[in-house]
């Protein structure tokens, strides 16, 4: 008999192996170890008493993993990974999991859950569909493995902070996947655009990493946004893209993630400039609670 179980009252090792047959076979290798696992739970913000394990007696056999946040009064709950062991496929155990969540974010007054499901990954989708949830947005991973030219413009200059000094901004969006909001992005930067005027034209979320010698490896970019009212839009994305990914004598990998495909403007324009689809995903919503009305 199947019966679910809060991750808080599991054991790190019962968990780490729900999650491990969970996605076995997934569409890229994600296995963890302890020490790999609990890292991602602290940088993704996931509720160990918001998330739960199935079990088939005392076998672990799937899991699924949630995060909330309160946001201008509203509630809003992610779903960071839905896994079922594969012969427990197709025998209800993703459903049980998902009612679960579900029940659980009702009585914790949350208002909207989301999740993101990989697109090709239709039975993901259908069972969420079949739950509430509907797609709203497409997100993409897009990488480049080169350095840009350094923009020769000199109507906009850069402004760094912490990630966290991003939200206050009043360009910054909040309608965008979970993993690429400001509290995911541990250690990582902030950028603004200013004009000499000091207007804020567009930001952005980056990390960059380094080998141990301090040769840039790789640039990971999660937001990225221009003030839809700005003219000479290319301009602005030449002059953003040069700081984001400065010039360097070898190659990095420079990465957008968690890229929403209704931000046109910048979609075309990365694309534009050699980058290319790496992982492709639906973004889901489902209202779970309607927001009290006057509260934003």
């Amino acid at each position: 008999m199947y019966h679910i179980k809060r991750l808080s009252d599991c054991t790190l090792n019962e968990t780490v192996e729900a999650w491990n047959k969970g996605f076995e076979g997934y569409f890229f290798d994600v296995r963890m170890d302890v020490d790999r696992f609990t890292s991602r739970l602290g940088n993704d913000n996931i509720s160990a008493s918001l998330s739960f394990v199935a079990f088939d007696g005392n076998t672990p056999i799937g899991l699924l993993l949630s995060g909330v946040k309160l946001l201008d009064k509203e509630k809003f709950a992610w779903n960071g990974g839905t896994g079922v062991a594969s012969s427990y496929r197709r025998k209800g155990v993703g459903k049980l999991l998902v009612d679960q969540a579900l029940e659980v974010y009702m009585q914790e007054g949350v208002h909207v859950a989301t999740l993101e499901a990989i697109a090709t990954n239709e039975k993901a989708i259908k069972l969420y569909e079949s739950k509430g949830y509907e797609i709203i947005d497409n997100v993409i991973h897009l990488t480049a493995d080169k350095s840009f030219e350094q923009s020769e413009s000199n109507r906009y200059y850069p402004l760094y902070g912490a990630a966290v000094d991003a939200q206050y901004l009043p360009l910054y969006q909040w309608e965008t996947p979970w993993q690429s909001q400001w509290w995911c992005m541990k250690d990582g930067q902030s950028i603004q655009l200013l004009t000499q005027e000091g207007e804020t034209v567009a930001y952005a979320l980056f990390k960059r990493h380094h080998s141990e010698d301090g040769t840039l490896k790789s640039v990971t970019v999660t937001h990225c946004f221009i003030k839809e009212e700005v003219d000479h839009h290319d301009k602005v994305l030449e002059c953003l893209l040069s700081h984001l990914f400065p010039a360097s004598t070898t190659d990095y990998q420079c990465t957008m993630a968690f890229f929403k495909t209704s931000n046109q403007k910048m979609y075309q324009f990365l694309l534009n400039k050699g980058f290319t689809h790496k992982v492709e995903q639906v973004w889901m919503k489902k209202i779970i609670k309607s927001p009290v009305i006057g509260t934003r």
